[in-house]
């Protein structure tokens, strides 16, 4: 029981992450609408899939050879892959936002 309340909150706090990805989504969306450059907002559900999947795999998924869950970020490589991947390209599109924002029209 306390394994599956573990869980749950590990995943809780990838969903209060996820719930951050989507402010940056929301950004970008009003970013083009209201000043018409294409800020490519859609891509940010690329590394929130990623995310809330890493999230969901180690939270349930990733075991211990005992059949213990791991609930830490050393162990299974699966979820590891995907948080490398995803942050990865969160950071770079974090990255497009801001250049974009502050750089201007070019």
């Amino acid at each position: 029981m306390i394994q599956f309340l573990s869980s749950i909150l590990v995943l809780y706090s990838w969903l209060v992450a996820a719930l951050l990805i989507v402010f940056l989504f929301l950004i970008g969306r009003f970013y083009e609408v209201r000043f018409g450059q294409s800020s490519r907002y859609q891509l940010f559900f690329v590394p929130l899939v990623l995310l809330l999947a890493a999230g969901v795999w180690d939270a349930f998924f990733a075991n211990h050879y005992t059949g213990e869950p791991l609930l830490d970020f050393v162990g299974a490589w699966g979820p590891n892959l995907l948080w490398l991947v995803g942050g990865t390209a969160l950071g770079l599109l974090c990255y497009s936002l801001y250049r974009m924002m502050m750089g201007g029209r070019r």
